[in-house]
This record gives C-alpha cells, sequence and structure tokens, in this order.
C-alpha cells in the first residue's frame, strides 16, 4: 500500500515524480514511520485489536516548509492512507483519523518522527480547524469470502465497477464498468448511481442516491455489501 501513499504525494507535489524528489523528506519515509507508529501502538480490547487515530508527524522546520501550500490536503491523504491500512490489517479505531504535521528542531535534517495516539470522538472534534470530519466507514462483503474485496470510506470519493479504473473492481458481469459513486456528505457518505444496468440499491431498495450509514446493506448488481461500523 506504501506505493499509494508515494502516488497521493505525486499528485499533490506539481504533479510529477521530480516534484516529490525535491522534497527534503521522502514520502515513503513518512508512510514507513506512519505505519510503525500504528503497529506499535495496537492495543488488544474486548475482543478487537484497536490502533491509535491521532498522528503527530515531526520534522525539522526548514524541512516542513517544503509542505507550505498544501500542507492540509497532504494531511487528509495521510489520514485516507492510514484509515486503509488500518481497515487491511482488521484493525478498528476509537474515532476518526486525525494527522498533524509539527515543526521540531530537535528532529535531524531530513528525518522524520510519527506518534500515534488514542483519541475519543470528543477530542477528535477539537482542533482548531472548522472542517467537518467525516466518519470513516468499511464495505464488507456479504457473504465474507477471503481474497474477495472490501473497501474503506475515509475522506474522499470512492467509484464501484467493472473496470480496472475504479477503486473498488468488481469482476461480475452485473455490475457496470462505471457502477456507483461513493462520496462523502458532510460527516457521513452517500452512494451515487452513475447510471448502471443492474441498479444501485441501498436495504433493498434501487437508488439513484441516497445516504448510507453504519449498519445499511448496499448492492451493486447481485453483490452485497454491509456498511461500517469501523
Amino acid at each position: 500500500m506504501l506505493d499509494r501513499f508515494e502516488r497521493a504525494f505525486e499528485r499533490l507535489v506539481e504533479g510529477s515524480i521530480a516534484g516529490v524528489f525535491r522534497l527534503r523528506v521522502q514520502p515513503a519515509e513518512i508512510g514507513r514511520r506512519l505505519e510503525r507508529a500504528m503497529l506499535d501502538g495496537r492495543v488488544a480490547s474486548m475482543g478487537a485489536t484497536l490502533a491509535p487515530n491521532h498522528y503527530e508527524v515531526s520534522m525539522h522546520p526548514e524541512d516542513a516548509a517544503a509542505f507550505a501550500g498544501w500542507e492540509d490536503a497532504l494531511c487528509r491523504e495521510m489520514e485516507t492512507w492510514l484509515a486503509e491500512l488500518v481497515f487491511s490489517r482488521g484493525l478498528t479505531t476509537v474515532g476518526p483519523i486525525r494527522v498533524r504535521i509539527s515543526r521540531d528542531p530537535r528532529v535531524g535534517r531530513r528525518s522524520v518522527r510519527a506518534a500515534g495516539r488514542f483519541a475519543g470522538e470528543a477530542e477528535s472534534s477539537d482542533g482548531g480547524d472548522d472542517m467537518p470530519r467525516i466518519v470513516p466507514l468499511p464495505l464488507r462483503l456479504l457473504p465474507a469470502a477471503p481474497g474477495m474485496p472490501g473497501l474503506m470510506l475515509a475522506s474522499a470519493a470512492k467509484t464501484v465497477g467493472r473496470a480496472s479504473d475504479n477503486d473498488l473492481v468488481l469482476r461480475d458481469p452485473e455490475v457496470s464498468r462505471h457502477h456507483a459513486r461513493l462520496e462523502p456528505d458532510g460527516t457521513g457518505w452517500r452512494a451515487v448511481d452513475l447510471g448502471s444496468t443492474n441498479g444501485t440499491w441501498v436495504n433493498g431498495s434501487r437508488i439513484d442516491r441516497a445516504a448510507i450509514t453504519a449498519g445499511d446493506e448496499l448492492s451493486f448488481g447481485e453483490i452485497h455489501f454491509v456498511v461500517g461500523p469501523g
């Protein structure tokens, strides 16, 4: 999954790999540090394994200056990537994932540190910005099948369909090439059908667009998923 993290950086830094290489701190190193902070912070609780949901990425001030102008967008990308990583490893969190970048002159040049901690919903809602925080939701296949795809809805819209350029690729003839889009709606999510042949369904009703929440059944043709909880 680290390559997906690096591709997100490429989109943010002038849209080219040359822009990434001008950074003093490389994206792969940030990703590795975040993943290590997530794994080191795991705890077992009531039959589930919890991962930290608040992360701080620390850099030397001169290195952090390279991210000026797109720091917020970068933090959102890191949050999305961590949510997908948590989902892929079968973990859960106590609240939405948040990432912030801090400037610390004690960190060596071209180095990065990452630390994770647990924060509840109330603390997650504090933090100095007024942007609504989207509640992450996983999609799990019904019935569950080893090796079959699932999807974590974290902060960015996701597409579903048979074509390989979708975020969730379903190789089934009943699924259209570009079947549906799952997109943020305030602090929640909604499903939008993209003119599919066999329809997008929420709890047994065919929809053009509809809100989805934890516990809903979401179907694309004859393939069924349950939504959340995370």
